[in-house]
């Protein structure tokens, strides 16, 4: 009666691991695709919606000044859709992100929790992106400020941006991560 009771646990977990398996699988067939970016945030000021300096008061222009200045915290969440063309599900457990602007790290983070994508489903998974400006110190001051405004505008991260992600699965208790980057389409 025992091993009859194990063997039935077995298989179900047998079952699970490959169900875990076969959806873990099929996200290296999902396309990774950048959406839009929201609550831009520099040095606790709202970029949304802004163009340019004139949009902002005298003295938030002062605090944005003497930020670029130094260092000044910029905020925001980057929304990446993940379609799946499968006709199972796709699931990841973590997702490993770098954000580069002309070949340099910006960037960088961990997304832990677990993403479920539907057979031939489409899912958007906001990625909350914390940098300042001195990681922007390659760039000049007009280059820091264009990056900016080009984060803040319709179109979402600028020219020369690359956003890469790493699914991660988990089999059991192991998280295995794919062996290299994906290079989500920003276009």
């Amino acid at each position: 009666m025992r091993l009859k009771n194990l063997l039935f646990i077995l298989t179900i977990c047998l079952g699970f691991v490959s169900c875990n398996i076969n959806s873990a699988k099929n996200i290296k067939d999902c396309k990774f695709r950048f959406n839009s970016i929201s609550n831009l945030m520099v040095n606790d000021i709202s970029f949304d919606g802004k163009r340019s300096l004139k949009d902002f008061t005298p003295a938030d222009v002062a605090v944005i000044s003497r930020g670029l200045m130094s260092e000044m915290p910029i905020d925001f969440t980057a929304h990446v859709t993940i379609d799946n063309p499968n006709k199972q599900k796709a699931e990841l457990c973590a997702l490993e992100w770098i954000l580069l602007i002309k070949d340099v790290e910006v960037a960088n983070g961990v997304i832990d929790k677990r993403i479920k994508i539907g057979a031939n489903e489409s899912v958007t998974v906001p990625i909350d992106v914390e940098t300042n400006t001195s990681v922007l110190k390659k760039f000049s001051l007009t280059e820091i400020k264009s990056i900016i405004f080009n984060i803040s505008n319709s179109k979402g991260l600028p020219q020369n941006s690359t956003l890469k992600v790493k699914p991660a699965i988990k089999v059991g208790k192991t998280l295995i991560k794919t062996p290299t980057y994906f290079t989500v389409d920003l276009e």
